[in-house]
This record gives C-alpha cells, sequence and structure tokens, in this order.
C-alpha cells in the first residue's frame, strides 16, 4: 500500500511560505529608516520622496498641508491622545526621536482658531513712541 500525502499540510506549509515572500518584498520596498519601522508612520509619508537628505514628505490626512518630516522619528500613537484628527479642520499629533526619547516633537493644525493679530518689535516701539510724545 502506497503512503500518500496528506494534502492539508502540504497547502499550509505553501502558503505560509508564499505569504512570507510576498510580505518580505513588500517590506523592501521601504527605506531603511526608523519612520518607515512603524506601520503608523509610514501611512504619512511619501517613500519615493526624500525631500531633503534625511527628511521624507509627510502628508496630512487632513489633507491640508504636506511637511517635511525627520527619518528617525516616529509618530506616537498608542492612545487616543496622541493622535487626534478632526475632519479636514483639525490634527494634532506628537512624534518621537528613535535616537533620543526626550527629543520630540508637537504638531496642530486647526483652520477653526482665529488668526491672532500679529504685531512686530517695530510696532510695539512706535506706540510708545507716540505715548511719550503725547506726555510731553
Amino acid at each position: 500500500m502506497k503512503k500518500r500525502t496528506k494534502p492539508l499540510p502540504a497547502i499550509i506549509a505553501g502558503a505560509a511560505i508564499l505569504i512570507g515572500g510576498i510580505w518580505m518584498i513588500n517590506e523592501s520596498r521601504y527605506p531603511n529608516v526608523p519612520a518607515f519601522d512603524d506601520h503608523f508612520t509610514r501611512k504619512f509619508l511619501n517613500k519615493d520622496r526624500e525631500v531633503n537628505d534625511g527628511f521624507y514628505e509627510f502628508k496630512s490626512k487632513t489633507g491640508q498641508y504636506t511637511m517635511w518630516f525627520p527619518e528617525e522619528y516616529q509618530l506616537l500613537h498608542e492612545n487616543e491622545q496622541q493622535y487626534v484628527k478632526e475632519g479636514k479642520v483639525y490634527e494634532r499629533y506628537r512624534a518621537v526621536s528613535n535616537s533620543n526619547e526626550l527629543e520630540y516633537m508637537t504638531v496642530e493644525f486647526s483652520n477653526k482658531i482665529k488668526k491672532m493679530n500679529l504685531f512686530t518689535l517695530k510696532d510695539c516701539f512706535e506706540s510708545n513712541l507716540i505715548q511719550i510724545n503725547l506726555i510731553k
């Protein structure tokens, strides 16, 4: 009597090898930098566009802006307070450096906040000069 190989284990092993190969090919498409090691951060970055040495193009999930993102940083996303997005009008996140956890950046984008009245140092001095002239 011939011994027959059971087809189910062979199919499972073949599928595992195929899936592993596809995963390895997919992972090798990304640059070998910390920002692309994190799957969450990777969703924001354009792997094909290194805008400057050590920076990649970051596209906001609001679609309202792009910026240069350092390759050694990763977005924090363990809880709901670390990445917040409300439609196309608000986005806030914090990113931390892989080389030094004490180095981090916080970015907040909002269309809701009205523009503040900006003034220059010259404006400040001119208003004080006018007040001084009135006193004399």
